[in-house]
């Protein structure tokens, strides 16, 4: 079959919207470094992962949002259920924080009017900076109940009440409508539900259930240096590994269930191949039209010719 015929997301022909793309930059928010026995049972070695997180800008409207926080630059921020995690995973965060990012860039922090987190993992999201007064968070659905009430009026909670407790949080939270019954919610390409953002074929964010309750990718459209359009995938958890891409069906591991309780990095290791399924369908249907990169990436796939 011809290459063309596979391609499933929207061509830029068939938008009206010429200026309907977004801006991404990418920053690399610290690291992560275990025993692959932590990971994998009685592997041996070590691992270390990165943490990305992406600063998105609106062509046509100049709205600026972020997609995931990554890792704070403060790890006394967070609870001590997760600080009792970092024992294993020995995070080494960036020396910048998020505001200092957004600065970085010439963008008031009070100019950034979203926070989009892919979902509720601690190596994600942290508290908004004060800085950031005009923004919200938004998440997928289902999380505010799966990570509610949080530390401290659950003790040992893994999940931070000044996020999730809306007597602890001083800044909205907005949960995405449930995409099984929502109408907001449209097939794309493989995926069975995506939400477009703006309303023009720019940016989605897509149901990617399996990691965790409420998971979220995006599809983002994006102009190379040279006017190429392109998509941009961000797949979070989606996958922890370039690789899963070309080879959706590799193993995930089995992993000591005292750290994680499924035995894999995923709550439901089925629903969670699916996703990851999904996303190889749409770089083979798209090839380089297409680029998938994941929270953990050790490295973005074509970022250099944006």
């Amino acid at each position: 079959m011809d290459a063309k015929q596979t391609k499933m997301l929207p061509r830029p022909s068939s938008n009206p919207h010429a200026d309907a793309y977004v801006e991404i930059t990418p920053f690399e928010t610290g690291n992560m470094s275990t025993s692959c026995s932590t990971l994998v049972e009685d592997a041996r070695g070590s691992s270390t992962a990165t943490s990305w997180r992406f600063l998105l800008r609106h062509r046509k409207t100049g709205t600026n949002f972020w997609f995931d926080m990554g890792i704070s630059s403060d790890l006394s921020v967070y609870p001590p259920a997760v600080q009792r995690v970092h024992a294993h995973f020995q995070p080494s965060p960036s020396s910048t924080s998020i505001e200092q990012d957004t600065r970085s860039l010439n963008i008031d922090p009070e100019s950034i009017k979203h926070v989009i987190i892919s979902h509720g993992h601690w190596d994600h999201l942290h508290p908004l900076p004060p800085a950031f007064t005009k923004s919200n968070m938004i998440v997928g659905a289902g999380s505010s109940a799966h990570c509610s009430p949080g530390f401290p009026k659950a003790p040992d909670s893994k999940f931070d009440g000044r996020i999730w407790d809306p007597e602890l949080r001083s800044f909205p939270v907005e949960e995405l409508p449930p995409p099984a019954s929502s109408p907001a919610w449209k097939p794309l390409g493989p995926f069975p539900h995506a939400y477009d953002f703006f309303d023009d074929g720019s940016f989605y964010l897509i149901d990617a259930p399996g990691h965790m309750q409420g998971n979220l990718a995006a599809l983002a459209r994006v102009k190379t240096k040279k006017g190429q359009w392109k998509w941009v995938l961000l797949g979070g958890d989606c996958a922890h590994c370039n690789l899963f891409t070309y080879w959706p069906d590799a193993p995930f591991g089995k992993m000591p269930k005292a750290l994680f309780p499924s035995g894999c990095l995923h709550e439901s290791a089925e629903t969670a191949r699916r996703t990851i399924e999904r996303i190889a369908e749409c770089k083979r249907n798209e090839g380089n039209d297409l680029l998938v990169s994941y929270a953990h990436s050790d490295f973005l796939e074509g970022f250099w010719e944006l």
